[in-house]
């Protein structure tokens, strides 16, 4: 297997984590007695963009191509998203 496909799993695998602490996040802010989902967006922006400004640089200093593993950092970042915000709007709703 080539190494860039092999930096674009673990890149996607890094996304999928970085997405399930941004669903913990949000969770845990929208469970609390004074839900403040801005401080909660601007934190998982925040992990996102160095997510994906590290994966830039470390693929580049590996000399790895960069289109795969910035494809599979992006595909892990957001894939995972939408499934735990699913998740979690299905569980608020059997909140009420």
């Amino acid at each position: 297997m080539e190494t860039r496909y092999i930096a674009a799993l673990i890149a996607f695998l890094g996304g999928s984590v970085i997405s399930l602490i941004n669903a913990l996040i949000t969770a845990k802010q929208a469970k609390s007695e004074n839900p403040n989902m801005g401080n909660a967006s601007i934190i998982r922006q925040v992990l996102g963009l160095v997510y994906l400004t590290a994966v830039y640089f470390v693929t580049k200093k590996l000399g790895i191509d960069l289109l795969l593993p910035l494809l599979g950092a992006a595909i892990g970042l957001t894939v995972p998203a939408i499934l735990f915000a699913i998740t979690i709007a299905k569980n608020m709703k059997g909140d009420d």
